[in-house]
Formats: structure tokens, sequence, C-alpha cells
């Protein structure tokens, strides 16, 4: 096959690189982030012996689409036949073409005509040879030959490659290392076994298939405008000519809208809508070629950035198209390039945070319950980040405290009574930036059952079995410190107590949900106001029975105050509803759920007329409930205390009280941290809305009218981190 004999000087084994051999472990090193493949090059071209479910029709489609074959004259491909010598020449010199390469640099030393087949690895050598021909520095992995003739791929260190064991036993090592190098780039996958069958026949199917594969790694794209995600939030928008060759500084506007949103992104003539529409990469101007537009580089290409991409609205579409200045778009999106995207960019990190699965009140475990701890690393904004390149441990080293019949539950062990364990371990976080591990505590006496140990006549004291569980977590590697501001820990620890004491009612053990976050303030007269108050032990599960009683105090203050029932008893569930009046003393109401709290871990909770009791009110028993007054026509500016995205209403911290500010489709928007607001649509604003947990971002209202439904007002959020 070879008219020269300078590739076929040495069979000797490739020696120590490559230097593993591929299992069903090994996965390609430097597979295309984006495919030749799209837009137009999808298209079906009417092969009659290509069936809709052949397993090769795509790559069959393209390879006609780029020219690299017309098929047969009587308007079949024939998939299943063998590839013959011939054939494969005018493939890789087609194939060249459409990648703007050198034909000759390719298959010059190759016979030209020949009806045998071609053997795959005579195949795997020429479409190596292809990709040094096509690729250079700047292409996303670049195949060079090295000074005795194999291959290397740029990003893949020797140590790195993959070999297919019959390959290396019967090829030289030129053709060998080709067929590693079509591994790693996820070329050629192998026939199964860890084998490459260099001498066995290539089918016409199969080769369309290896040789669409080769041009995702070249500049080879449609005519036009396409775009392809090539990474989570990121795009490539292409622009090619005639002849599939880029197109350097061609004007490119992009723009997106939330996925939902998409049939509502065209008016009827065809033209944008663009409060539907938001500019990506910094486009100010949607919809109209412009002297601000980006333009592609030399490669004929154009990376807008990191998009913001709206998962609950079924991602983001995103636009591209290009063309004469002071053109717009007006035929409802028809020949723009278009791409949904619904994963969001990966988050680099700069700290860890460590949580539990422990209800916010609770203090104590059943023995026999688990607890599991989380460490999650962070970026910006606080935002689940993923690992590092290098990785990220981190070293749990966890102490346990035994206690066995102790009076007091809240008591620090003593030496006589405790038993101390310790253990280590080392966690790696996953790919998405997370570890856990679990805790968990038998009891160390069963069989005690708290039974007290007084004689008859004499005050009972009941014994208690307790194990705390201390755990501290520091790094081991990746440098990524655990922030104790976001962590449920201080300093990297945090004990956990496993207990079979009684339950009580706790400070802490009581919350306030009303039925809505705000309402509007009435003017004059009263209002009426419903809230669950529910009641938890030390464990966290209600308890039922116990007496609660609302009361509450305004600001401003006024005269007069809101009127509460008479004490009320929880449920089984440890809840009880409570509607009341309000009086219109105040713009915000700081309501209390006063309820009992037996300090005394051997009394059982009664109610609130028990002398006997140290009556407390529970301090986890308080909510801010906001009583808000419609904002004027100069709009609004403060801390964004709650909203409602069904309602579209947000409340704002106003000097005069809460401000209750209304937004819709003809507002503007900008979003994002401190000096870095941008531009953008209603759904990443009311995303930005629902992710703030702790209510503490802000935002400037202008230009706001209420009772005008034409009105366009603009919200500025600033984006503040959950605390």
């Amino acid at each position: 096959m070879l008219a020269t004999g300078a590739l076929v000087a040495s069979l000797l084994a490739v020696g120590a690189s490559p230097a593993a051999a591929i299992d069903d472990d090994s996965r390609p090193n430097a597979a295309a982030a984006t495919f030749a493949c799209v837009g137009d090059a999808t298209g079906d071209m009417m092969f009659s012996d290509v069936s809709e479910m052949h397993a090769f029709r795509a790559d069959i489609n393209c390879l006609a689409y780029y020219g690299v074959t017309i098929g047969y004259g009587d308007g079949t491909f024939r998939p299943n036949a063998d590839v013959s010598n011939e054939e494969m020449i005018l493939f890789m010199e087609r194939s060249a073409a459409a990648a703007g390469a050198d034909a000759e640099a390719v298959v010059g030393d190759f016979a030209m005509s020949g009806s045998d087949p071609v053997h795959r690895g005579d195949m795997a050598l020429l479409i190596a040879r292809l990709l040094v021909a096509a690729t250079t520095a700047e292409s996303p992995r670049n195949v060079t030959n090295n000074a005795d003739g194999t291959f290397a791929v740029s990003g893949v260190d020797a140590d790195d490659w993959d070999y297919f064991a019959d390959s290396r036993s019967s090829q030289n090592r030129v053709h060998d290392s080709a067929a590693s190098a079509l591994y790693e780039l996820d070329v050629a996958n192998g026939t199964g076994g860890g084998n490459f069958s260099p001498s066995s026949t290539v089918s016409r199917g199969a080769m369309a298939a290896f040789i669409t594969r080769a041009l995702a790694h070249t500049s080879a794209r449609p005519e036009g405008v396409t775009i392809q995600s090539d990474e989570p939030g990121g795009v490539i928008i292409s622009v090619r000519d005639a002849n599939f060759h880029p197109v350097a500084n061609a004007a490119v506007d992009t723009f997106s809208a939330a996925a939902n949103k998409v049939d509502e992104a065209f008016n009827e003539d065809g033209s944008c809508y663009e409060p539907r529409l938001t500019g990506v990469g910094g486009n100010a101007n949607v919809c109209e070629i412009d002297a601000l537009d980006a333009v592609t580089g030399l490669s004929g290409d154009y990376d807008p950035g990191t998009i913001s991409v709206n998962v609950k609205a079924g991602g983001t579409t995103v636009w591209a198209w290009t063309g004469e200045n002071g053109d717009e778009v007006e035929d409802g999106g028809e020949g723009l390039a278009s791409i949904n995207l619904t994963e969001t960019a990966p988050v680099s990190a700069d700290s860890a945070k460590v949580t539990t699965d422990i209800p916010m009140g609770v203090d104590r475990i059943h023995f026999g319950d688990t607890v599991t701890v989380t460490i999650q690393l962070v970026g910006a904004m606080d935002a689940d980040a993923v690992r590092d390149d290098g990785g990220n441990s981190y070293r749990v080293v966890t102490n346990r405290n035994t206690d066995r019949n102790i009076e007091n539950d809240d008591g620090d062990p003593t030496a006589a009574d405790a038993t101390q364990d310790v253990s280590t371990q080392v966690l790696e976080v996953d790919a998405s930036g997370k570890v856990t591990f679990t805790i968990t505590a038998s009891d160390p006496d069963p069989t005690d059952r708290n039974n007290a140990d007084g004689t008859s006549g004499e005050s009972d004291t009941f014994k208690i079995d307790r194990v705390r569980v201390t755990y501290t977590i520091t790094t081991v590697s990746g440098g990524q410190d655990v922030d104790n501001d976001i962590s449920s820990t201080t300093a990297g620890a945090q004990t956990i107590t496993f207990s079979d004491a009684r339950a009580r009612a706790v400070p802490d053990g009581a919350t306030i949900t009303p039925t809505v976050d705000f309402l509007t303030r009435p003017m004059n007269g009263s209002a009426s106001n419903v809230v669950t108050v529910t009641v938890v032990d030390q464990y966290g599960k209600g308890i039922r029975g116990h007496s609660v009683r609302l009361s509450s105090t305004h600001t401003p203050a006024g005269e007069r105050s809101s009127t509460f029932p008479v004490a009320r008893s929880t449920d089984s569930s440890g809840s009880v509803r409570i509607g009341y009046t309000y009086m219109g003393a105040g713009s915000v109401e700081a309501l209390v759920a006063n309820t009992s709290v037996i300090t005394d871990p051997n009394n059982t909770p009664n109610d609130l007329t028990d002398d006997t009791e140290t009556l407390t009110p529970i301090a986890g028993g308080t909510k801010d409930f906001y009583w808000a007054a419609p904002a004027g026509t100069t709009g609004a500016t403060g801390q964004v205390l709650a909203s409602n995205i069904e309602r579209k209403t947000i409340i704002v911290a106003g000097t005069d009280g809460p401000q209750l500010v209304l937004y819709d489709d003809n507002d503007q928007y900008s979003v994002g941290a401190s000096g870095s607001e941008e531009l953008t649509s209603m759904a990443a604003f009311e995303e930005a809305l629902a992710a703030d947990e702790s209510n503490n971002d802000t935002v400037v209202v202008s230009s706001y009218d209420a009772t005008d439904s034409g009105d366009v007002a603009r919200f500025v959020l600033t984006v503040v981190a959950n605390t």
C-alpha cells in the first residue's frame, strides 16, 4: 500500500509511550467539544439504502453534505461494502478540502488506484495525517508528528496515552501511535476487548463515522452560522463560507431568552419582541447588526463567554446570526442559528461549607438515628462549586464520649463517667465538589429504660445515657478551607449528642409560619391574619397538647395592638393554627409564640398554668410579618424583605416602612453583585429572587407607576451572598 518505505522501517513495539492498555475503564483524553455535523450538515441526503434506523445514517449524511462522498449513480451509498484503496484516497482528498488542509500531505505516498480493500491500520494512519495537516496550535487539539514519525496530541502527556493490545503487538511504531491518537481523540474506539483489529477491512458506513469524528477536530463547519455548546453555560459560534472555511471579522449578533418564553420572542410580523430577549456577551442592541457587535477571530469562531442558564424555565435559548451593518431580524428567527442550554457553567471553588441534615432547633438525636454530614465546595456568591483540577481532600477526626446513667442531659461529661474513642478518615470530594459521611450511635445501655433510681417515697431522679460525637474537618489537599459563616460548624468542628432522655420543649423549639409572608396594610380599621405555630422537642419531634399564646410588637410603635385569642393547644403533629386581628399599629409586626420551656429534664411538659415549671417564651418562636403599603411613583430603594413570584410582587424596606412593588414583562431588569449589575431578563431577575434565601439582596426601583399598565420601570437588583 505504501509507495515509500519510510513508515515501515520498524516493527518494534512503541516502548514506554503510550503506556496503558485500553480496557473497560479507559476514557479518551482529548474528545472534541464541538462537532462538524451540525446545522445543515444534519440534513437527509436521500440515499435509498440508508434507512432512518441505520447506525451510521447521521455520519453518512454529514459526509455527503461536505462533498466527501456522492454515493453511486443509482442513488445508493452501499454502507456495508468495504472501502477500497481508491475510495480511501478520494475520501481523504475531499476531507482535506473541507478542512482547509493540503491533500498531498495526507495521501502523497499512498497508491492512487486499486480495488483492494483498505485495512483499519492504514485507515488510522491516513486519518491521523489528515489531522496533522488540518490542525494548528490555535486548534482546541493540535495533532503533530514527533521526530520518529509517531503522533502527538496537544494537552495529552505521553504517559497518559492508551494503546490497543493487538495494534501494539502487530504494527510498527507509526501505525500503532496513529491508532492510539485516534482513540485519545475519540475518533476510533476499537472493536472490543481492548483491540483495534488493524488488519480488518473497513465498511463505508464505519468510514463515514471515522471521518466525521475527525472533522470535528478541524475547522470544518457548515456554511453560514452555526452555534454549539462546548461546555455547561458556554457556546461556540462559527461562521463559514461556501467551502466550509472560516470567515474572519464577521459581525455576530447574539441574544437569548428563557426556554419557556421562546414562543413569545418574536412578534407577529417576524421582528424581535425585545422585552423577552437579553443580549449575550455584552451585546446591547439585540436583533440588529451594528458596529458594536462582536466579530469572529481568524478561526471564524466567536466565544461570547459564560451565559446565565435559567434551569427553572427549562433552560436558556441562545440565537446567533450575521449580516451586513444595519440588517435587522425580520423573519421571526428563520435562518438564525439557535441552541437551548440546560446546564449552568461550573463554579470554581474558593472555600467549602459543612452542613448536616439536622433540622434547625434540634439539639439531640435519638440513639440509632443517622446524621449525614456534607462537605461542599463553594465559589462566588456561595454557589456550589466543582472539584479543583488537583482534587480536594479533607481529614475527618471523630471523637466519641460515652456517658452512662447521668442525671443531667445538659451537663458536661466527667472523667469518671466518659469513655473516649477517636477515629480518622480522609475523604475526597467528587466531581460535583461534594462528599458526605454519616454519624450514628447506639444506646450503651439499652436495658435501663431510664427508670428512677429512688426508693418509694423518695424523689425520683431519672438516669440518662448519652454519646457525644465531635468531628473536626481540616484540609488535606486542594486548599479550600471551611467557611464558618456559611457552615453549621465552628472552625470545622461540631458536636452531635445522641441521647435517650425524655422529650421536652426546648429553646428554639417553636416556629411561626404565616399563611403568606406579607399583606397590604389597611389605611384604617383592621385586617385578619393567620399563622401556624409548631412546637417540637429536643429531637425535632412535634409535641402534642402544648399550650401556645401569641403576642406581638410593632415598628413603628402605635397606640393600638393586635388582638389575639386565648392560649391554644398543639395537635398530634405539634402544630396549632391561630387567627388574629391586626389593628394597624405599625408596618412591621414582630410575632412571638409564647410557650413553656422546662429547664428540669426530670419534669414532664404540662401547660402554661403549671407554676412548678420554669416558663420562658421559646426563642425560636418569632417572626417578622410585613404589612406593606403600595409604592408610589417615586419607586422604592432598599432591602428585598420578601417576594412572591407567582404574584409578580416584591416587598422593599423603604424609609416609611415596607413598600409593595409590582413588576411585569414591560419592565427592565439588571442583576448582579454590587457594581457588576448587567441588563438581563425578567426570568433571571426572578431566579435571583428565588435564590435569596436570607432576604438580604437590595433593589432600586425607578420610573415606577403601578397605575399605568404600559409603564416601563427599571429594577436594579444587587445580589448579596446568603448567610
